[in-house]
C-alpha cells in the first residue's frame, strides 16, 4: 500500500454532491446498525403491549450503557480522519488499536457494573410488573453485547474514514437475515425451537451481531497487514497543526468523548422519564422509537460526513471554508426531505400495524408530527455541532450542548412529568424546544465564525436556521 493511501475517488472530493454520496453510504451503515432494535420491536410486538413497552425501556437503558463507548468512537472518528488525511497509515492503525483497547476495557467494566444492577434499575423505572419482567429478561443477556457493539462500531468508523463503507456494509448481509431467522425461531418457537419470547430476541441479536463482528475483524486484519507491510511511514512535512498531534490528543478526545456521552445519556434520560407515562402511551412511543432512531441515524450520517470532510483540514484555510459551505448546502437539501420521509414512513407503519391495539395506534399517530419536527431540527443541530467540534473548539461545543440539555431540558422535563404529571404530548415539546435552542446558538456561532473568516462575503453561502 502506498504511503499516501487516499484513493482518487469522488467520495474524497469536498463538494456537495460528494458529501451527499458519502452521507448516503453512512446512512445505509447506520440504518443497518440500528435494524436490530427495529426488527426486535416489530417481532416482539405481537406477544403483548407490555413486552413491547419493556423493549422500549431496554432501548433506553442500553443507550445509557453505550454512551461513553459511543463518545470514544466519536473522538476516534476525528483522530482517524486526521491520520488518514495526512496519509500516515501507521499512525492510523496505532490510533485504531489504542482506541479499541481503551473501549474494550471500558466496556468490560460497564458489563460488570451494570450486570448486577439491572434488577434495581428496571424495578425503579418500569411502571408495571409485566414491563419490568420483559425488560429484565432482555437486558440480562444484552448487557454482554456492550463489547461487541463497541468493537463493531469502531471498526465501522474505520472503514468509513477510509471511504470503504461498501465493504463493511456487506457484513449486514450476514447479520440481518440471521437476526430475522433466529428471532422467528426463538421468539415464537417455530420448527420445534424453544419459545423464549423477548429473551429469544436478545439471543438472536447477540448471535447475529457476533457474526458481523467476525467479518469486520477479518477484513481489518487483512488491511492492516497490507498497510504495515510498507516499513517506511508517511513523512509529514508539518504542513498543518494536525500533523504534529500526539497519538491520542486529550484536547480532542476528552471533550468530544464527554460531549457525545453526555448527550446520549441525556437523550436516554428523556426516554426513561417518558417511561413514567401510562403504559399504553409509552408503548406507542416505544413503537415510534425505532423509527425515530432510524431518522436520527440518517441525520447523524450528514454530521459524520461533515466530520470526515473537514476534520483533517487546517483551521482557517480556504479549503476548510469551501468544505463548510458545501456541507451546509447538503444539509439544506437533506434535512427537510428526511423529516418528510419520516412522517410518510411512520404513517405507513401505523396503517400496517394491525397487530397492535387500537389505543397504542392512536397514540402513535398523534406523536408523528412531533417526531417529524424533531427530526428536522436535530439533523441541522447535530451537523452544525459536528462542524464546530471538528474545526473549532470542542470544549465550547461541549459546554453549550451539555449545558442546555442538563441545565434546561432534563430538569424541566423532570418537573413536568413528576410534579405536574403533564401528558406525553406536552412534555415531548420540551425536547424539541431544547434542540431548537441548541441549534440557534450553534448556528449563530458558525455564522459569526464564517463572517470572521470571510465566508459570509460569498453570496452563495447558505443561511443556517431552524426553519
Amino acid at each position: 500500500m502506498s504511503a499516501n493511501p487516499s484513493p482518487k475517488s469522488a467520495l474524497l472530493d469536498r463538494e456537495t454532491p460528494s458529501i451527499l454520496k458519502l452521507a448516503g453510504f453512512l446512512s445505509l451503515s447506520g440504518l443497518f446498525s440500528t435494524s436490530a432494535i427495529l426488527i426486535d420491536a416489530n417481532m416482539v410486538g405481537p406477544i403483548g403491549d407490555e413486552s413491547l413497552a419493556g423493549l422500549g425501556l431496554c432501548a433506553g437503558l442500553y443507550g445509557v450503557f453505550m454512551a461513553l463507548l459511543f463518545g470514544l468512537g466519536s473522538g476516534a472518528q476525528i483522530l482517524l480522519t486526521r491520520a488518514f488525511g495526512a496519509g500516515d497509515m501507521h499512525l492510523y492503525y496505532k490510533r485504531l488499536l489504542r482506541m479499541m483497547a481503551l473501549g474494550l476495557g471500558h466496556s468490560i467494566i460497564l458489563v460488570l457494573l451494570f450486570r448486577f444492577n439491572i434488577n434495581f434499575l428496571v424495578d425503579w423505572l418500569a411502571t408495571t410488573s409485566g414491563i419490568g419482567f420483559a425488560a429484565k429478561r432482555y437486558l440480562a443477556l444484552m448487557v454482554y453485547a456492550l463489547p461487541l457493539s463497541f468493537a463493531a462500531y469502531l471498526l465501522t468508523i474505520s472503514f468509513d474514514v477510509r471511504r470503504q463503507a461498501p465493504r463493511e456494509l456487506r457484513g449486514f448481509a450476514i447479520e440481518l437475515p440471521l437476526n430475522v431467522i433466529l428471532n422467528a425461531l426463538l421468539i415464537y418457537g417455530w420448527f420445534g425451537a424453544p419459545e423464549l419470547g423477548i429473551k429469544g430476541a436478545a439471543i438472536a441479536t447477540l448471535v447475529s451481531q457476533s457474526a458481523r463482528l467476525i467479518y469486520l475483524v477479518v477484513l481489518t486484519v487483512r488491511d492492516m497487514r497490507v498497510a504495515l507491510r510498507d516499513k517506511s511511514a508517511a513523512e509529514t512535512s508539518g504542513g498543518t497543526d494536525y500533523d504534529r498531534e500526539t497519538l491520542l490528543p486529550r484536547s480532542v478526545l476528552i471533550p468530544v468523548m464527554l460531549n457525545v456521552a453526555a448527550l446520549i445519556v441525556g437523550a436516554q434520560a428523556y426516554q426513561l422519564l417518558f417511561a413514567q407515562q401510562p403504559y399504553l402511551t409509552f408503548a406507542a412511543l416505544a413503537l415510534m422509537t425505532p423509527w425515530l432512531s432510524v431518522a436520527n441515524v440518517l441525520g447523524r450520517a450528514v454530521a459524520m460526513s461533515a466530520t470526515l470532510t473537514c476534520a483533517d483540514l487546517e483551521p482557517g484555510s480556504p479549503e476548510l471554508r469551501k468544505a463548510i459551505r458545501s456541507i451546509l448546502t447538503a444539509l439544506r437539501l437533506l434535512a427537510p426531505r428526511l423529516a418528510l420521509l419520516f412522517v410518510g414512513v411512520t404513517l405507513l407503519a401505523d396503517a400496517l400495524s394491525w397487530h397492535i391495539s387500537d389505543w397504542v395506534r392512536i397514540n402513535f399517530l398523534l406523536l408523528i408530527p412531533y417526531g417529524g419536527l424533531l427530526v428536522l431540527v436535530r439533523t441541522a443541530s447535530v451537523t452544525i455541532g459536528a462542524i464546530l467540534r471538528a474545526t473549532d473548539r470542542p470544549k465550547w461545543v461541549f459546554w453549550v450542548q451539555v449545558g442546555l440539555q442538563w441545565g434546561f431540558g432534563v430538569p424541566l422535563l423532570l418537573i413536568c412529568t413528576h410534579v405536574f404529571e403533564l401528558s406525553l404530548y406536552i412534555v415531548y415539546g420540551i425536547l424539541i424546544l431544547e434542540e431548537t435552542l441548541r441549534l440557534g446558538i450553534m448556528a449563530l456561532r458558525l455564522k459569526r465564525r464564517a463572517f470572521a473568516e470571510g465566508l459570509g462575503a460569498d453570496s452563495d453561502y447558505p443561511q443556517v436556521s431552524a426553519e
